[in-house]
């Protein structure tokens, strides 16, 4: 039913102003015929069943509404299918000719039914130009003076003067009614070219979306590396086919599933163990961790995933193929585990012959085969420092190297290292300086004979690159459950861009063939995994021409813990 009426009222047209004029005349009209129906219909049955002397007066009321509706239904297609304006003139000038017949013309001019006129006038500024209602109200007037004169009276000018203020209240009233619908037009045509523009850049900025996530998707399926992205919760939300190769499991079996599950029966225990850590702690960022997965060695890196807020979202895993390199890391070391421990025997010939030579047992040298003998002994020295750090490396990467944690005195140790170090220190003139905290304990539980190694190396450097001033080593306490070693000189210095990698295997800080301090550039390197392996850690601050200081704080032991 709605429907119906809709489509009886509205009018198709392109000006909104027209199409409100047009719609609101459809609506009149639909109410007058309404009306005018049920009148035609009222005046149809009393002429059929009234007395005989007002069946005319009956059938004079049956022609007139019928008039009336001919009337309504031609102004109403001229409305719908026309114009809008011809059909309001039209429907106007029904009105006033309606109301200059509604009533005798005595009571039209004398004023009982006046007000009839004033319904055309109101409706002239809403149904046409505002104006429109000054013209009805002054064809209204004309109409009254002239049915005055018909009937002999004065016409009544009050009312006369009563239809130009209605006219005047309706076009102050429609005029303003026309400005605010221009305004709201004119906003509403803003906000229609804003919404065309932002839908526009919403569909550009979706496009952009669609089309980095494509580019996303593309490189995540054509890279040779395993990812895997975990959410908030722990569930892998995203995994690439190469993960699923190296796992041995479909994509669609790994999402939806957290860390311990898809490592359940295929990880050795602590490197599951390690991994969920990682998942669960999405602050964490670590590169290069290996894992054994099955028969494959995958190197694994991690990183936090944030939105642009910093908010956290989750965390990704990255796995590489390490398997190959693992086997040729695997055989390198024992390489050099063997080449070392073949090399360590001729080493030690040569250095006890030397010695023995050295010292007259099979009969008295020269001056230059003493000297000569000095050399043999100081390279023969070189080379067994050397093949004692390769073997230590190759142990260290093998995680063959066994720590013997007992309980020492930190005197004693620093009594040995004087005992070996001070006599470099005396030949290049340096001071050795040893000196211990108050608070430190008598006994102190670790491997002695790795932090008498540790001392050794760093004492070692800092005496090769000292040539004025002294070496100081200093046994600290920093804090209740910590005691630290400070090794300090007053050498050459570190370059700042340097101490990134000191610490690396086979760097050095000037790596020149003809450079002045030969060295194998294992020491440090075997330093700070000895110190990682007691569970320690090293630090370095330099500057250059000032000398350097080398700083290891490890965890504080006084006793073995007693087994049960």
């Amino acid at each position: 039913m709605i429907t119906v009426i809709n489509r009886l009222i509205d009018v198709p047209s392109i000006d909104p102003e027209d199409a409100r004029r047009r719609k609101l005349l459809n609506i009149l009209l639909l109410g007058v015929g309404v009306l005018t129906l049920f009148t035609f219909l009222v005046a149809v049955l009393a002429t059929l069943i009234g007395a005989a002397g007002q069946r005319w007066e009956s059938i004079a009321l049956v022609g007139a509404t019928l008039a009336m509706l001919v009337g309504v239904v031609i102004i109403y297609v001229i409305n719908h299918y026309r114009s809008g304006w011809l059909a309001g003139t039209l429907f106007l000038v029904l009105l006033v000719g309606v109301s200059a017949f509604a009533d005798q013309a005595e009571a039209l001019a004398s004023g009982r039914s006046t007000f009839v006129f004033a319904v055309p006038i109101i409706m002239g500024s809403v149904l046409l130009k505002p104006y429109a209602s000054f013209i009805i109200a002054a064809v209204t007037g004309v109409i009254l003076a002239a049915l005055a004169f018909q009937v002999g009276i004065v016409p009544n000018v009050p009312a006369i003067l009563g239809f130009f203020v209605i006219a005047l209240v309706s076009w102050l009233s429609a005029r303003s009614l026309e400005r605010a619908l221009d305004d709201l037009r004119v906003v509403n045509r803003e906000l229609d070219q804003r919404v065309i523009e932002r839908t526009h850049d919403l569909a550009q900025a979706l496009n952009r979306v669609q089309a980095e996530s494509s580019k996303n998707e593309a490189i995540l399926e054509s890279i040779a590396d395993g990812v895997i992205v975990f959410d908030n919760e722990g569930k892998a939300i995203v995994a690439n086919p190469a993960l699923a190769e190296f796992t041995g499991q479909p994509v669609d079996q790994i999402t939806g599933s957290d860390i311990a599950t898809l490592t359940s029966d295929r990880v050795r225990p602590s490197d599951r163990e390690a991994l969920i850590s990682v998942v669960e702690n999405k602050d964490l960022q670590r590169t290069g961790m290996r894992v054994q997965w099955g028969k494959k060695t995958l190197s694994v890196s991690f990183a936090a995933v944030r939105d642009s807020a910093g908010a956290e979202l989750g965390n990704v895993m990255v796995f590489r193929d390490f398997t190959r390199e693992a086997e040729l890391e695997r055989m390198k070391s024992a390489f050099v585990s063997t080449a070392s421990h073949e090399l360590r025997t001729p080493l030690n010939a040569i250095l006890g012959y030397s010695d023995m030579l050295k010292e007259a047992v099979y009969g008295p040298l020269a001056e230059p085969q003493v000297e000569t003998m000095n050399r043999i002994i100081a390279n023969t020295r070189r080379m067994l420092s050397l093949v004692n750090n390769l073997l230590d490396q190759a142990q260290i990467e093998a995680g063959q190297l066994k720590l013997t944690p007992a309980l020492f005195s930190v005197k004693d140790l620093a009594n040995d290292l004087h005992s070996v170090m001070g006599i470099l220190a005396d030949q290049k003139g340096l001071a050795l300086e040893m000196s211990n905290a108050d608070d430190l304990p008598d006994s102190i539980l670790s491997d002695a004979q790795r932090l008498h190694q540790i001392l050794v190396n760093l004492v070692g450097n800092a005496i090769k690159f000292t040539d004025y001033g002294k070496v100081s080593v200093r046994f600290d306490r920093p804090d209740p459950s910590h005691w630290a070693i400070r090794v300090s000189d007053t050498g050459l210095g570190i370059p700042e861009e340097a101490l990134a990698y000191i610490f690396e295997p086979f760097r050095q800080v000037d790596e020149t063939v003809t450079r002045k301090h030969p060295g194998s550039g294992l020491g440090l390197a075997i330093v700070k995994q000895l110190v990682t392996l007691l569970g320690g850690e090293i630090t370095v601050s330099s500057k250059m021409r000032q000398g350097s200081t080398f700083t290891i704080v490890l965890p504080l032991e006084t006793a073995q813990e007693e087994v049960i």
